[in-house]
Formats: C-alpha cells, sequence, structure tokens
C-alpha cells in the first residue's frame, strides 16, 4: 500500500461504480450519505449548489497529512479553507479544546455561512460538533470520517458531547450534519487496530439489533481485520440499516435505540481508567463480553447466546486483559455513567442495558435499562480482568 493507501491502484470508473449515496433518516432528521473510492472527489458537485462560502476543517494531530491536505484541496477548489489542529485523544475532548477551536474559527472570519468540517474520528467529531452548534447558535456540520468507528457508528447519530472530569459525554447535544462523506481510500489506509475497533461495533449491531444478519457476515469477519473496500462498504451498509431501525422512532436515542449503548457502561469505564491503553472498541467489547454474563447470571441470557458473544468478538481478533488493579476506578466511573436518571435510582444498583435474548433489549418494567447488583457486576468484570476468555458464567 503506497502513501495514498489502495486508492492508487483504482481507475476513475471502479471508483465510480463502487460510489453510493443514501439518505440517513433518524426521525424527522435526515443527511446525506456518500461513500465509496473517489467519494472525496466528487464532494464538490454535491457542495455545487449550497451557500457555505468558507470551510473550517477540524483534525486532530494524528491524522496523516496526507489526508489533511487531499481533503483540504477538495474544498479550497470550492470556497477558502482552513484547517485547525488539535491534541489527539479522549483527554482533549473537553471544553477547553472545544473554546480554543471556536475563538481559533472566528478569528479565521468565520460567520453564518462558514461550514465545519470534521476530519477525523470519533473524537473529533464530537469536537467539530459541538464547534459548529455552539457558533452562531449553529453553523453547517460537515463529516469526513477517517476511521471505520467513525464512518459505521459515531456519525450515524444526532448526539454531540465531550467529557468532563466526572466522566464520558457528560457535556452535549444533539445537532444533525448536513454530510457525511466517507473516503475508503481513508480507511483501508487504516491500521488493523483501528479497523478492528470500529468492528467491534459491527459486532454489537449484530447482537442487539439484527442477529439475523450473523450467518451472512459471521464468515467475513477476520483477525487480521484486512478488509477490501466492497467489504468495508457492505459494513457500512450494515450499521446504516441496523442503527436506523433503532432511531427511526427514536432519534434521541433515550428508548428503544439505548441497546445501542450495550457494553457501553462498562466499556466507557475501562477506557478512561486504562488512560489511553485500550481503544474505545476494544472497551466496548469487554464492556459487552462482561454485560453478557451478568445477563446470564441472571438469567436473561441463555449459554448459547453468551457464547455467541464470543465467538463474534474472538472472529474480530479482540481479546483485551486488563489489570486487575483496574477495578477501583472502573467502579468509581460506573457510578457517573451518562445513562443515570433514565430510571429511579436503587442503592448499591447501577442502571445497565442488558439483553434477553438476541436482539430484544431487556425490559425492567416501563424501563429500558436494568438495574444490577453492583456487587455483581464487580464479581464479573473481575473474572473478565483476569481472563477476558473464561467460562461461561453460570453454565
Amino acid at each position: 500500500m503506497d502513501a495514498r493507501g489502495t486508492n492508487a491502484r483504482k481507475t476513475d470508473k471502479q471508483r465510480r461504480w463502487m460510489m453510493k449515496s443514501r439518505k440517513v433518516q433518524f426521525g424527522p432528521f435526515a443527511y446525506d450519505f456518500v461513500s465509496g473510492e473517489g467519494s472525496l472527489d466528487a464532494l464538490p458537485g454535491w457542495l455545487a449548489d449550497k451557500p457555505y462560502d468558507r470551510f473550517v476543517l477540524i483534525a486532530d494531530t494524528g491524522i496523516p497529512d496526507w489526508i489533511v491536505a487531499r481533503t483540504k484541496a477538495v474544498f479550497a477548489a470550492v470556497a477558502p479553507a482552513d484547517v485547525l489542529r488539535f491534541a489527539p485523544g479522549e483527554s482533549c475532548k473537553n471544553l477547553t479544546t472545544v473554546q480554543e477551536l471556536a475563538e481559533q474559527t472566528i478569528a479565521l472570519g468565520a460567520d453564518r455561512r462558514t461550514a465545519i468540517v470534521a476530519l477525523g474520528g470519533g473524537v473529533t467529531g464530537n469536537v467539530a460538533g459541538i464547534v459548529a452548534g455552539l457558533l452562531f447558535r449553529g453553523l453547517p456540520l460537515l463529516h469526513i470520517p477517517t476511521t471505520l468507528m467513525a464512518a459505521s457508528d459515531s456519525v450515524l447519530s444526532l448526539k454531540q458531547a465531550v467529557n468532563l472530569q466526572a466522566g464520558k459525554n457528560l457535556a452535549g447535544f444533539y445537532y444533525t450534519p448536513q454530510l457525511v462523506c466517507v473516503e475508503l481510500s481513508f480507511l483501508e489506509a487504516l491500521p488493523a487496530r483501528e479497523v478492528r475497533a470500529g468492528m467491534c461495533e459491527l459486532v454489537k449491531n449484530l447482537l442487539t439489533i439484527k442477529p439475523g444478519h450473523i450467518p451472512a457476515l459471521q464468515p467475513l469477519l477476520r483477525t487480521d481485520n484486512v478488509y477490501s473496500a466492497e467489504e468495508l462498504q457492505t459494513f457500512i451498509d450494515f450499521c446504516i440499516d441496523a442503527k436506523t431501525a433503532v432511531m427511526r422512532d427514536d432519534p434521541y436515542e433515550k428508548k428503544e435505540a439505548l441497546v445501542l449503548e450495550y457494553g457501553h457502561t462498562i466499556g466507557h469505564a475501562l477506557e478512561l481508567v486504562s488512560d489511553g491503553e485500550f481503544v474505545h472498541g476494544e472497551c466496548v467489547a469487554f464492556g459487552m463480553r462482561c454485560a453478557a454474563r451478568i445477563a446470564r447470571r441472571i438469567g436473561l441470557l441463555a449459554p448459547a447466546e453468551v457464547e455467541q458473544h464470543d465467538r463474534l468478538i474472538d472472529a474480530i481478533g479482540v481479546d483485551i486483559r486488563p489489570s486487575a488493579e483496574l477495578l477501583p476506578g472502573i467502579e468509581a466511573y460506573m457510578k457517573k455513567d451518562n445513562k443515570r436518571g433514565y430510571r429511579q435510582a436503587e442503592s448499591g444498583k447501577t442502571a445497565l442495558i442488558l439483553l434477553s435474548g438476541l436482539g430484544e433489549l431487556a425490559r425492567d418494567g416501563e424501563a429500558y435499562v436494568t438495574l444490577v447488583d453492583n456487587k455483581l457486576i464487580l464479581e464479573v468484570i473481575e473474572e473478565q480482568l483476569v481472563a477476558t476468555k473464561s467460562a461461561v458464567m453460570g453454565t
């Protein structure tokens, strides 16, 4: 693979053939979603009738320079384009970064006809989304995701949020982008770990929303996470369909679409306490293993359903082994999870998103979350900290 990714080996005709355009619809909110090899080069056609007179690209410093340069050139062919960079990682996904970028955007001469372009992964998308939503009470937001995680998950949401010292994604709001443009050559150039992180969310969608697709997609999963552009497009299309299925009538993700938070309560806590040792997708996979075993212990899942969790997670090569020393920190961060308040709290219990079967969100009366004794949660987590491939609990 050369510095430009495998896209350099494709003819213009092949790239045009692979391009897809569709409308993503969550309730009354809709936006364009364009993907394929060469989709970025076709962007000026989409922009031609838009009122934007300036573009401000926001990217973290971890995005390769060739991606930034190529993307800026496309936008600069339409209107003046500037690039703002910030340090990568969850530690910089905060209100301080938002304020700095907002001030810099204004200093560049931004006005109400300026479009904010989020170029990067999920962290960048959220930071840029907050900047766009705040400036002038709302500037147009365009996403150019450079990770599979962003392309198949985080841009398929209206949620924009940043972290506080107390926890992850605690400050934010809902804001609809106007466009997502996925340049598949960017994804083909990703290291395997970044692809694997995105595949964790695909596995989540298989387990929680569309388990009927497991026979078709499981054979495509590989531990080395090297996929063709066609396979990546298949995965993205599946994730769009899966998320649309639960967000069509729940665009704010507060009812049935809460299932998209499966594995995230424990996963977010691990992500924060591990301080960058594990990426988001790996932490979610760990959280799903734990959630499945918790559900088994309280009689919600059968052993075979827990085993299906493990088969899918193993198929994409996720086998992280966090230190048991992280348990106190995980417990502390779980108490600050952003899903608190979806039902009346009870002492000694934590609200979790659990399954009552593959593709079935567990309901506790009218609530879409299940209260679980902290003692049981910590017991299961501790067992998984020792070995993520431990035997299915309760069998």
